[in-house]
């Protein structure tokens, strides 16, 4: 009987989804927009670019849904 030898650091770790064999064959072209290196970097500023100053007045939460939801799944929620 053949043993294959586990290796600890795999274990837990997700898939790197810049591999292109990670991804389902309908984004496999779009590889390059899942490479995480360019997530870690912000775009250059931009003349269109502009700050957001929020007031004190400003609520700390919005309560706003993203979908409109039945009851019973309201009730699942909270």
């Amino acid at each position: 009987m053949e043993t294959k030898k586990q290796n600890n650091g795999e274990i837990g770790k997700k898939p790197n989804t810049t591999n292109s064999e990670n991804l389902p064959d309908y984004i496999r072209p779009f590889t390059y927009l899942f490479n995480k290196k360019k997530f870690e970097i912000l775009p250059e500023w931009q003349k269109w670019d502009h700050e957001i100053n929020l007031t004190d007045e400003a609520p700390r939460e919005l309560n706003a849904k993203a979908y409109i939801m039945i009851l019973k799944e309201e009730k699942a929620l909270n």
